[in-house]
């Protein structure tokens, strides 16, 4: 490994998003501290009747989970949608490093993004719950292994992508409906009949129960099995992109 030339690509995606951190850090932390005020309002004497906790509590996991899944994505597609529009990907094309090493590149500046307005999100809920985790390393584990799955997806959809609006294909059509569908605002095991059922098809629903269960120590499917599922899916979106890069997959004649 070419350990300069890593470096500078992982400080080069870093110091994007913090550069910004206004629109890329407090925007979204201000929309999800919207979301507190508002449920923590509406339903404050509310409880999750098979989690007998209160409902800020249950969503808290939910909300986190949706910041480093939005983030972590836009990082990594934007970034490849900027270098191709403005065509400095051929830099990243000449660099002295490996596809492999091109990946890790891109995803670790995804995970950091994602990771830093995941950590925001719960410092800001301390004041609506009080903060309590119950398996903290747990905790830090799922949010990376989700951030890095997502990274990865946006890797796939710069590639893939010509323009900003077929990154908003994945987002509108694809993420954002699995998000909300994923258990995020209420419990999978609460959906009368098949739903139930249909939902453990969402790959969403096992990184929003096991953030979940690192929070309060209860889940709807064990968290082992969430946790190899997400395991599974960074392993299998990590060979994909290096096996893109190898080809040139959209970025080479």
């Amino acid at each position: 490994m070419n350990y300069i030339s890593f470096y500078t690509l992982v400080k080069k995606e870093v110091m994007r998003f913090i550069k910004v951190s206004i629109q890329t850090i407090f925007a979204p932390l201000i929309s999800t501290t919207l979301y507190l005020i508002i449920f923590s309002y509406s339903f404050k004497s509310k409880e999750v009747a098979n989690y007998s906790v209160p409902y800020i509590k249950f969503i808290i996991p939910g909300l986190i989970i949706m910041g480093i899944i939005q983030n972590s994505f836009a990082n990594t597609s934007s970034s490849l949608v900027i270098s191709k529009y403005q065509g400095t990907i051929i830099e990243l094309l000449l660099a002295p490093f490996s596809h492999i090493e091109l990946s890790l590149g891109l995803m670790i500046g995804g995970i950091a993004r994602g990771l830093a307005v995941g950590i925001a999100i719960y410092l800001v809920s301390i004041l609506f719950y009080g903060g309590t985790v119950a398996h903290p390393l747990l905790l830090l584990l799922a949010g990376t292994i989700v951030a890095g799955v997502f990274s990865l997806l946006g890797i796939v959809a710069g590639l893939w992508a010509e323009k900003f609006d077929h990154v908003s294909i994945f987002s509108n059509f694809f993420i954002t409906p699995l998000t909300f569908l994923s258990g995020v605002f209420y419990s999978v095991e609460s959906l009368p009949g098949i739903w139930s059922k249909i939902s453990l098809f969402n790959p969403v629903v096992y990184m929003v129960d096991l953030v979940r269960y690192s929070f309060i120590g209860q889940s709807d499917v064990n968290y082992l099995f969430s946790l190899t599922i997400i395991s599974g899916a960074f392993v299998v979106l990590l060979t994909l992109v290096t096996y893109l890069f190898k080809i040139g997959y959209k970025i080479k004649d």
